[in-house]
């Protein structure tokens, strides 16, 4: 494992002597007392010093944003590494994308970031010799480093599949073990007549040991036009950095916002879309889609189609000699058999079809419901921090005038209220997104846009009034009503106000002024609709912020994580309209404006 942590009382484990060269090289301070450790599991499929080399630039970003705790990498093989999540012996594991599916279906870890390199996951096929096709393989030995590898397996297994169905069952596969380079040693000692490695391994290996790998080429394969390496299949998402089901949601923001924020070395970037992934292990029915109860019968006939087809094929003759042996006065009755057999035929084949095809709707929308569940279960935290707030203000507020013998008991029954209040708030958010995780209707009826603006003043008053900001709410009135869900409109009200706030926290007091407006804005395009504005006197936006505006992730705020407007504008967009952010002309500052449709004249 690599840490940059010191070792109490000078004492240093032969094993951390790299990490003691690297904190004497780059003055990493220490500290007496480590705080909690945060253990990261990283697959090894070259040897444990390449991975712990490979990966020791995001080990740094972690240090330097998490210094309470004591960052180590765990590099294992595939199997140590599934060992060491099933026992709950890390916080966080990198993986291949193969094995991250395979850890998220059965121990439920959860991405929040994806590596953005240039090497590709792919997988390509080495040897001494040369191939026309994927189907010169037949019969030869290939080397692998195990089955459950994803570029040193997996990949290259659908290739072949596609090339052919019993392909991949013709060719003699030999398991080396890991580490990868295994693999390559194999056809270079005779005992195999091709291998399958990552992608841009065989560079890497020719560039370090070239009199020793220089005899192998790469075959069957395609110059990648990113990182000029070859391959011999498909490229897939990168390696993803997943949390534990126990790892705290706070922790696993902080790893991600670090990851994120990364310039140089390992990049990241947002958690990518998996799916390629997901359709490898489905086409191969291995890990989360493996068969694991009684086959169906359109699985039997996919499996054995070539077997029916050929005994069809005799019956169909055996018939036709069976109905030139009879005689002419059963030759209707036996046409109309016949005829009678082919409908059913069709019948029963028009009712596999419909069923394979609900089998695949269904398969689509539980896929559909776990990438929503992963987006909601993301943004809880977020979208929960209103009310929270507001309860704590009004405790707070509770707690001042108790010291100051000022609480009476009308004030205290006002504050409870309140305080209830917020509570059923925040309870009827989670209930809002747990409907929506379930895909139930939401509580869409008509609303007047300038009563859920009062509404919402009344939450973000002691906000506002604490930062100093002045508000100023012009109200049109006699608006038609727009129709919506009340309690998500409140949410992006809140959270477009407190973002104003955030951003007059350096203007000066006396200009610190927040102007909400509500007007009648019809959209040529879109017909007659309302606008809602949110004008602050803060610093505004550069450009390239504002072309980012409302992008998941993406964040001005030192320690925001960039939920809040993308939220936002999810929610606006759901009810048909738009969220856009503009520069004032009349003086410094930023306007949000929500546009919503009334759906008629008003």
């Amino acid at each position: 494992m690599l840490s940059h942590r010191c070792v109490s009382r000078g004492l240093l484990p032969a094993t951390a002597l790299s990490g003691l060269m690297l904190i004497l090289t780059t003055g990493i301070p220490c500290a007496e007392e480590a705080g909690p450790p945060l253990r990261i599991a990283v697959l090894d499929y070259s040897g444990s010093e390449h991975a712990l080399t490979d990966w020791r630039p995001t080990l740094s970003a972690l240090e330097i944003a998490l210094p309470e705790h004591m960052i180590e990498l765990v590099p294992r093989d595939i199997h140590g590494l599934e060992a060491a999540v099933a026992g709950g012996e890390v916080d966080f594991v990198i993986t291949n994308p193969g094995n991250y599916a395979e850890l998220e279906y059965r121990y439920h870890v959860s991405r929040i970031a994806t590596a953005e390199e240039d090497l590709p996951i792919a997988s390509t096929l080495v040897s001494t010799e040369a191939f026309q096709d994927l189907g010169d393989l037949a019969g030869k030995r290939v080397a692998v480093v195990a089955t459950e590898a994803f570029g040193g397996f997996q990949v290259i297994w659908r290739e072949l599949a596609a090339a052919g169905k019993t392909l991949p069952e013709r060719v003699d596969w030999v398991v080396t073990g890991y580490p990868m380079p295994s693999a390559a040693d194999a056809v270079l000692e005779g005992r195999a007549d091709a291998a399958v490695l990552r992608a841009c391994l065989l560079e890497e290996l020719q560039r370090s040991h070239a009199q020793t790998y220089g005899a192998l080429n790469a075959v069957l394969a395609e110059t990648d036009p990113v990182s000029g390496c070859a391959v011999s299949s498909r490229v897939y998402p990168g390696w993803p950095i997943a949390k534990m089901p126990l790892t705290s949601q706070e922790l696993a923001k902080q790893v991600a916002v670090a990851l994120l924020q990364m310039q140089e070395g390992n990049l990241w970037t947002v958690p990518v879309d998996y799916q390629p992934v997901h359709d490898l292990l489905r086409e191969l029915r291995i890990g989360p889609y493996a068969r694991t109860g009684p086959v169906s019968l359109a699985e039997f006939v996919a499996d054995y189609r070539d077997w029916l087809i050929g005994i069809a094929a005799a019956l169909f003759f055996w018939a036709i000699h069976s109905v030139r042996a009879e005689t002419l006065v059963r030759r209707r009755t036996r046409a109309l058999n016949a005829a009678n057999a082919g409908l059913k035929h069709e019948i029963s084949e028009r009712h596999r079809a419909e069923e394979a095809d609900r089998r695949h709707r269904r398969e689509l929308e539980h896929v559909a419901r776990l990438s929503i569940l992963g987006e909601m279960a993301s943004s809880i935290a977020h979208e929960l921090n209103q009310p929270l707030s507001a309860i704590s203000n009004y405790a707070q507020g509770c707690m001042m005038r108790l010291r100051a013998g000022r609480m009476d008991a009308a004030a205290m029954e006002q504050a409870a209220g309140e305080i209830a209040s917020q509570a059923d708030r925040a309870a009827l958010v989670i209930k809002r997104i747990r409907a929506f995780v379930r895909k139930r209707e939401t509580q869409m009826a008509p609303l007047d846009l300038g009563e859920l603006v009062r509404e919402c003043a009344a939450l973000f008053e002691a906000t506002t009034h604490r930062a100093g900001v002045r508000v100023e709410m012009l109200l049109a009135p006699d608006l038609p009503p727009v129709v919506a869900d009340r309690v998500q409109l409140q949410q992006v009200v809140l959270n477009l106000v407190q973002n104003a706030v955030d951003a007059m926290a350096a203007t000066p007091p006396d200009d610190r002024r927040l102007v909400i407006r509500t007007t009648r804005a019809p959209d040529p395009a879109r017909g007659d609709g309302l606008a809602l504005s949110v004008r602050d006197r803060g610093a505004g936006m550069a450009a390239d912020a504002m072309d980012r505006f409302a992008e998941p992730f993406y964040t001005t705020k030192a320690e925001g994580i960039g939920l809040g407007l993308a939220l936002s504008r999810s929610i606006v967009e759901a009810h048909d309209g738009t969220l856009r952010a503009v520069r004032p002309e009349d003086g410094p500052g930023l306007r949000v404006t929500l546009w919503l449709p009334t759906g008629g004249d008003g």
